[in-house]
């Protein structure tokens, strides 16, 4: 008969296995619910389906135990707990971080804990205990080696191996007006000037102080840069400017 093993998670950047925390495996399967409104209509075989292409989150739960390090309170455990699950706030809102399960380094999940932990010690040894950490996931798994900024390709062209359209974010250092050409579609950046991103989720141009300026970007369609499956072309133009970075996190993708 098989037996559970047990593993780290990685959020924000720490590891479980810092506060004695190891999470057990297998897991029970999740799955995304699509986003289909369904019609039917009485004497019609077949229902309509009006397909929004989106999927809702999940919510992944880990069975944990706990072996708390002998040489930190219970208190201090405690604290240094709620550190590491409360997702950071910008301008007012929590954001997701990528989660990730140490034996399966290839994927993470993008999630944001909601739902508190559960903690129950063990009555006879005070530094050990079961537990439940409960995330909630957006519904795509990201493959590690596109959560990180890296540069543009040197030959222009990128592959996207992922069966789901990659939705990049990227990051710019330029002074003047320049031109991002994805799959021959061009993005128009004006009159930029220092150090500032593109949100790929909402489409914002943004410096570090989050002031917007997407009053001087013009994107077809109004919405920024996709990489669908397969090969996809990228480069950089400034005719009338300088760019010292061009910089893209390209966020490849696949369903949970």
């Amino acid at each position: 008969m098989a037996s559970s093993d047990f593993s780290g998670l990685i959020y924000q950047n720490k590891s479980s296995l810092d506060l004695g925390i190891k999470v057990q495996y297998p897991l029970d399967p999740v799955y995304p619910v699509p986003d289909l409104e369904v019609t039917h209509i009485t004497g019609r075989s077949g229902d309509f389906l009006q397909d929004n292409d989106a999927y809702q989150n999940v919510t992944r739960v880990f069975n944990c135990i706990i072996n708390r390090p002998i040489d930190i309170s219970q208190f201090d455990w405690e604290r240094e707990l709620i550190d590491w699950l409360a997702s950071p706030v910008l301008e007012g809102r929590r954001q997701y971080e990528f989660l990730q399960f140490d034996i399966d380094p290839e994927y993470a999940y993008n999630a944001i804990m909601q739902t508190p932990p559960t903690i129950n010690w063990d009555p006879n040894q005070l530094n050990y205990g079961t537990g439940q950490l409960s995330f909630y996931c957006e519904p795509f798994q990201y493959r590690v080696d596109g959560i990180n900024y890296i540069n543009l390709p040197d030959n222009g062209i990128v592959y996207n191996s992922e069966s789901r359209v990659a939705v990049p974010n990227w990051h710019f250092v330029a002074k003047g007006s320049f031109v991002l050409n994805v799959n021959d579609l061009n993005y128009q950046f004006d009159n930029m000037s220092g150090e500032f991103w593109l949100n790929g989720d909402t489409g914002d141009t943004y410096d570090k102080d989050n002031n917007l300026f997407n009053n001087q970007t013009h994107f077809p369609n109004l919405l920024p840069p996709e990489l669908p499956s397969g090969e996809n072309k990228i480069s950089i133009t400034a005719d009338d400017g300088v760019i010292t970075r061009a910089e893209y996190m390209p966020r490849w993708r696949r369903l949970i």
